[in-house]
């Protein structure tokens, strides 16, 4: 076999390797063994130690020893330490001149052990025909139970052990042999360092921290936190290093919580507009070039610490039913989850790391009650052929009577009204919300329960995109669903054709003065452009209380009719 030098191993000294005695070797001088060579005899670590040394020189191994096949030399010295409380053990190995495997198992005899943690890992480079190696870490990390036992094993690796070497000019005229270069088995001084981390006081759901108020800032940290048992697994996370926070909702709403703050949504608001930005798309395309056999990956990378937030309702670990928090799934707010909370009732707040990893972080809470245009009798009006409404369907409901929700909806739905100044088609998009593919549905009438929708149609490769046709002075009833569960910052843009109305006839009143007359629906709202240059200009609006609306104007020198227009911009009910 090859060590990590890349040297071969021809002979091996007496033990047992890769799962066999090999028989056929050198005889070896009798070494003394480690004290704790042998399972029976391994020491004792007290609880307020911070490391201990020993040696694997001489150390042998002994029948029902666990060994992982090709990578342990079976050069094993034991010890045994006793958790005080529910925690997390840190273990940091280091050896003189090799690096030693570490083990850590449950169990008070052999062979019947349990494996805990390794230090251990398979890496693999890209191209396979490189193959795998093994490879050790550092150290290990495991949760731990107040009263467990862990055994922890050290062990000398077959892939670092330097107890024979390939040399050359060795006497009797042989140019290459495997010679043994020690008259000890392979494997020195070890020192184990230790730190233990005792789980925090609301480790427990029985001892969850009370939080109160709409908006909650705290620091918190589940350092040494552990699983309950029956604790559900927040949001599908496994492992487990939770803390528990409990929280009566003082209203009804959408509550998010979050490790960097979250801001309030502004009021709804609508306004007009006669023009819309383009964004561009642009695609980064990275290359790279690596060796021949590529990157090295670890197969199993150690996971990296991120906040995991979850919430239930329910006064103990085996009652608890989840309050369906949802993951945002934001860029400004990464890990941030959100429900829905309803007044008087208390929720059980989870903070958990990503596959039991643990960490510090900022806890936001933020409770947003319903916006103003929940309720369809509360909607806000939309006004013009080219319009924009901002505002949020965080803790929006489902209004009795009102129409079923789109297929990707919840039901969750904001009310807008718009009244259309033109016939034709009229395009809605969300760019610009948090959730751009979010179901947009229009609608006739002016009550709930008599709601006619509009057929319409929706772009299949962008979701967020909703046409209708139109006809000029019918009001329209718009909503806007949350996205399967998810709700948040909402802008929603309409547009329509800006039509230009035609010029009736021109009064000129002496030289410098002119009445315009342009065609018109009563309550259009015509707006008049003057063309200087190159471009349009706004001049002023006027609303049609006939059929036709008059403008008065002074044309510049030369300038005629041909110089301004009309065009409908609005309804005016």
């Amino acid at each position: 076999m090859k060590s990590e030098k890349g040297g071969d191993f021809g002979v091996f000294h007496c033990s047992k390797i890769l799962g066999i005695v090999l028989l056929s070797c050198c005889a070896t001088p009798a070494f003394a063994q480690p004290a704790n060579d042998s399972f029976a005899n391994r020491i004792p670590i007290a609880v307020d130690q911070a490391s201990v040394s020993g040696t694997l020189s001489n150390a042998t191994f002994e029948a029902g020893e666990p060994i992982i096949e090709g990578v342990s030399s079976g050069q094993t010295a034991w010890w045994t330490w006793t958790a005080p409380s529910n925690g997390i053990m840190t273990l940091e190995i280091d050896g003189t001149g090799f690096n030693p495997l570490l083990a850590v198992y449950q169990g008070s005899e052999l062979p019947n052990l349990s494996l805990v943690a390794s230090n251990i890992f398979l890496s693999c480079y890209e191209d396979t025909e490189c193959g795998c190696h093994w490879r050790e870490r550092t150290g290990v990390r495991f949760h731990v139970a107040q009263g467990a036992v862990y055994q922890i094993g050290v062990d000398s690796a077959v892939i670092t052990d330097s107890g024979w070497e390939y040399q050359t000019g060795v006497g009797g005229g042989l140019e290459n042999q495997v010679v043994h270069t020690t008259n000890v088995l392979a494997g020195g001084a070890v020192q184990l360092t230790l730190h233990f981390q005792p789980a925090p006081q609301n480790d427990d759901l029985a001892h969850a921290i009370l939080l109160s108020g709409k908006r909650k800032h705290i620091n918190t940290s589940n350092a040494g936190a552990t699983r309950e048992a029956g604790e559900p697994l927040h949001l599908g996370n496994p492992s487990g290093s939770s803390v528990w926070y409990s929280w009566k909702a003082p209203a009804s709403g959408r509550v998010t919580l979050s490790a960097n703050e979250i801001e309030q949504y502004a009021e709804p608001v609508t306004y007009s507009t006669f023009g819309f930005s383009l964004s561009s798309l642009s695609v980064i395309v990275g290359s790279g070039s690596g060796s021949f056999c590529g990157d090295e990956i670890d197969q199993s990378p150690p996971p990296k610490f991120y906040p995991v937030f979850a919430a239930y309702t329910g006064s103990s670990v085996d009652s608890l039913v989840s309050a369906n928090a949802l993951e945002l799934g934001l860029e400004d707010y990464p890990h941030a989850v959100s429900f829905d909370a309803v007044r008087g009732t208390t929720y059980q707040i989870a903070f958990d790391g990503n596959a039991g990893t643990t960490g510090n972080t900022p806890l936001y809470l933020a409770l947003t009650k319903p916006a103003s245009n929940d309720a369809f009798k509360h909607r806000l009006k939309m006004h013009g052929a080219r319009t924009i409404a901002t505002g949020y369907n965080a803790g929006a409901t489902h209004e009795a009577n009102e129409p079923a929700a789109p297929a990707n909806s919840t039901g969750k739905s904001v009310w807008w009204s718009w009244t259309a100044p033109v016939n034709g088609l009229v395009w809605i998009n969300l760019d610009g919300s948090d959730y751009e593919s979010s179901p947009v549905s229009v609608f006739t009438g002016s009550k709930l329960k008599n709601l006619t929708t509009v057929p319409s149609i929706t772009r299949t490769n962008s979701p967020g995109y909703t046409s209708f046709e139109a006809v000029a002075g019918h009001t329209y009833q718009i909503a806007t669903y949350d996205l399967n569960g998810l709700t948040g910052k909402i802008k929603m843009s309409l547009w329509a054709e800006a039509v230009e109305t035609p010029l009736v006839n021109q009064m000129n009143l002496g030289q410098t003065l002119s009445i315009l007359r342009f065609n018109a629906l009563p309550k259009q709202k015509i707006l008049l452009q003057h063309l200087k240059g190159e471009s349009w200009k706004n001049v002023r609006t006027a609303v049609a209380h006939q059929r036709t609306v008059n403008f008065m104007v002074r044309p510049a020198a030369g300038e005629g009719a041909g110089n301004y227009r009309a065009v409908v911009v609005d309804y005016i009910r």
